[in-house]
């Protein structure tokens, strides 16, 4: 899949295995906002004159867009969020909890599927985790039983770290017949593979536009009308109201209600070009290409401890490692000597860290941009630094 042409910034000379953190943005997605603020610039929704009109066509037209890449029920159950973070903390607060209610989530979370849920145990909330095997992947035994009587199942689609591929639809199934309510972290999932919250039977599903092609500041929340129509808005303020008297307030309909103040105008259009851009490539060929970048890592032999299943078909674009003998953060910083830009630490994800007995990883992660040569060229440079920290 050649698009690096696409990508301005690959002609730096950095080879940029770092996009689970953050992807690359291609011209497209670059000329949208360029196009925005030339022609079309206005706030939305209230204005009746011609440039009002036309952003907020442009603005709800990517909501029919995005709602189509993720499957989601209609356009009309997409928040647009500035990330999967707030979007994860929306769903936590458009749920109503009792004491005594249990969220069950699993220790391969990223830090946004575990903080918005522990800050319900004020109110009485537990938060229970399932564990992993040895190859990085969910129990699912120690997940049905603890889904028993469970009121929230919070699941990442895919780990950030190990890249696991989760079975949410199995999961789903699970806890719909045991009456819990299922929230998916999508960050990791969509913008790597085709995503359907229709198909996976989400009830929440999160996800990132900065992570997929997009600008940072974007995202969304999708949700199931029926859980949430009825619901006061999370951030009340300008957009939200049909009507505000002295005596009260008439809220707006879905999505508005929930999507306070003036929104990431620009931003939700470049997101809108974004899923153009992607549906062109296909995302059964994106998922292809990183198949092929993973089998290329793992046809290394370099003795590297590795986390998560090796089978290039059960993961996403992304490793995890670690240099045996040397600390994660020296290992990223030789790599960066040699314009290889690499993610260390405990990314976000502290539990799956520990649970691992890891004080750090080093993280590569791949898009649409990555060529198999760099993935050698990295390995070449892994063997310096192997003689460097004996």
């Amino acid at each position: 899949m050649d698009v690096r042409k696409d990508f301005p910034i690959m002609g730096r000379g950095i080879t940029y295995f770092d996009s689970a953190a953050t992807s690359q943005k291609p011209l497209p997605v670059i000329r949208a906002l360029e196009d925005f603020y030339e022609k079309h610039n206005a706030n939305i929704h209230r204005g009746i004159h011609t440039l009002s009109e036309e952003a907020t066509e442009m603005y709800e037209e990517s909501k029919r867009k995005v709602a189509k890449f993720v499957g989601a029920p209609s356009w009309q159950e997409v928040i647009y969020v500035k990330n999967a973070t707030e979007g994860l903390n929306f769903a936590a607060n458009m749920i109503d909890f009792s004491k005594g209610d249990r969220v069950v989530t699993t220790v391969m979370e990223h830090h946004s599927n575990i903080l918005p849920w522990f800050a319900k145990r004020s109110s009485g909330v537990s938060v229970e985790f399932v564990d992993i095997d040895d190859r990085g992947e969910l129990n699912m035994d120690e997940f049905a039983a603890k889904v028993r009587g469970a009121r929230v199942v919070a699941v990442a689609h895919a780990s950030n770290v190990v890249g696991t591929i989760n079975p949410v639809k199995e999961i789903a199934r699970i806890a719909h017949e045991e009456g819990a309510l299922v929230v998916v972290d999508a960050a990791q999932s969509v913008p790597h593979m085709e995503v359907s919250m229709k198909d996976l039977g989400a009830d929440f599903l999160a996800f990132s536009g900065h992570k997929m092609l997009a600008p940072a500041g974007t995202g969304a929340l999708c949700v199931r009308r029926e859980l949430v129509e009825d619901r006061d808005p999370i951030l009340p303020g300008g957009g939200t109201v049909e009507d505000v008297t002295t005596e009260g307030v008439k809220w707006a309909g879905l999505p508005e209600k929930f999507e306070g103040g003036t929104p990431f105008i620009e931003g939700a259009v470049a997101l809108g070009a974004d899923v153009d851009y992607l549906s062109r490539l296909g995302m059964d060929n994106v998922r292809k290409h990183e198949i092929a970048l993973l089998r290329r890592f793992f046809e290394h032999e370099m003795s590297l401890e590795v986390y998560g299943p090796p089978e290039p078909g059960k993961r996403t674009g992304l490793v995890a490692f670690n240099l045996p003998g040397v600390h994660a953060h020296d290992v990223a910083d030789f790599l960066s000597s040699r314009k290889i830009a690499v993610r260390s630490g405990k990314h976000c994800a502290d539990p799956l860290h520990y649970r691992l007995g890891i004080p750090a990883s080093v993280r590569s992660s791949f898009h649409v941009y990555n060529m198999p040569e760099e993935i050698d060229r990295m390995f070449e440079v892994l063997e310096e630094v192997a003689k460097v920290f004996p």
